[in-house]
């Protein structure tokens, strides 16, 4: 990142100044000084502020090829979060007329678009999600927010007049908030002081395990019944990961990063959708007596817990099991097992029966990809096996 050469207020108030004309080139340009300001100058000050630093990814934008109305900046948690697309994080938003800079705590606005569509269902799920984080993290506030308590601005917060989608999504997004004006900004250490109480509830938030997970307010407005059950089938290849480097790498590959849990719902969904797959695929061809009798071991109170979730055929007659992993998201890149569903992957490994079914984008155009033997796989070297935990008994099984 950049030397720091100047204040964060002067850099902001520069900013302010610089950016209409900037905006008007439409395409970003990295070599431009007002670029270099928003990705580099900028977050290299928030992060000279922030204590261990290595926690977190500072980022600033400009756009991604066209230039945004307003740029941003965000410090991004890397227990909750390594994108402005998901999850909440701690940004400063810089209101349309660029008289106005925002410090906000709040949600990315991708994820619920990505699941509603810019539709008022969207906004919808949006509002109910700050409230419900609003009403149960009002015990971390006053601890946090011990200067900037009666400054924060728990209405929505007002970045435009327009109908620009972006900034109103933003004000949608937002947990808590601080206005300032930008040409009468506090000193520099008042600003500091405000960020770091702000961070200070960021961080108490992202620890709570009274705070619901992200996924369960993004999925909130879903309704069952709208969900398209046909999946698309796709070819697996085994992906080839980048050697750790650099701090964000290191974090999401440490024991303490949490993805995102997958609610029941999407797991429940993902198999709903398997299990019409392959009733589909039998009657096509041909074995409607197999279609009839494959079994969804959810629903199964005489064999709910196999070691997989659906008992399946080939065309031939030949029973296969799957275990079927579910995401809201484009790209599974990992899934977790139990030790008795590994335990039916290496049993199964001579007769090709065990298979993995990935299921992406659950709600909305589900994908499927099948892992075939995957046992077998780690055997080739084509998957890697890590153990993530040891369960400890404090005892002893009796003999």
């Amino acid at each position: 990142m950049a030397s720091l050469a100047r204040s964060f207020s002067t850099a902001v108030t520069e900013l302010s100044n610089t950016w209409d004309g900037y905006r008007s080139r439409k395409t970003t340009q990295k070599s431009h000084p007002v670029h270099v300001l928003v990705v580099d100058e900028i977050p290299s000050i928030l992060e000279s502020w922030t204590p261990n630093s290595d926690k977190y990814k500072l980022v600033g934008s400009d756009g991604q090829g066209n230039i945004l109305r307003t740029p941003w900046f965000a410090i991004l948690n890397l227990d909750v979060t390594d994108s402005a697309t998901k999850g909440y994080y701690l940004v400063y938003l810089v209101s349309a007329n660029l008289e106005k800079l925002v410090l906000a705590l709040g949600f990315g606005a991708t994820q619920f678009e990505r699941q509603y569509g810019r539709t008022k269902k969207m906004f919808a799920a949006l509002d109910m999600a700050v409230n419900n984080m609003r009403t149960n993290s009002q015990h971390l506030v006053e601890k946090s927010l011990k200067n900037t308590l009666s400054r924060n601005n728990a209405r929505p917060v007002k970045l435009d007049n327009s109908n620009d989608f972006h900034l109103t999504s933003y004000e949608h997004c937002t947990i808590y908030s601080l206005v300032y004006e930008i040409s009468d900004l506090p000193s520099e250490s008042e600003m500091k002081s405000d960020y770091l109480e702000f961070l200070d509830l960021y961080n108490k938030m992202c620890d709570s395990l009274l705070l619901a997970d992200v996924d369960s307010y993004v999925f909130e407005l879903v309704d069952e019944n709208e969900i398209q059950t046909e999946a698309k089938l796709e070819d697996f290849e085994p992906l080839v990961f980048k050697k750790r480097k650099g701090k964000e790498s290191l974090a999401r590959n440490s024991p303490s990063y949490r993805y995102s849990k997958k609610s029941d719902k999407v797991g429940k969904i993902g198999e709903e959708i398997v299990f019409e797959y392959e009733k589909k695929k039998l009657v096509e061809g041909g074995r409607i007596d197999l279609a009839e009798k494959v079994n969804l071991h959810r629903n199964d109170v005489s064999n709910r817990t196999p070691g997989w979730d659906i008992s399946s055929f080939v065309l031939n007659g030949e029973e296969i099991f799957i275990e079927v992993k579910s995401s809201e998201g484009q790209k599974i890149s990992e899934v977790e097992l139990t030790i008795n569903e590994w335990l039916q992957t290496e049993k199964n490994s001579e007769n090709n029966k065990y298979k993995i079914y990935l299921v992406s984008e659950v709600f909305s155009k589900p994908r499927i990809k099948i892992v075939s033997n995957p046992a077998k796989l780690v055997l080739e070297n084509s998957l890697e096996l890590n153990v993530a935990r040891y369960q400890l008994l404090l005892g002893k099984r009796e003999s």
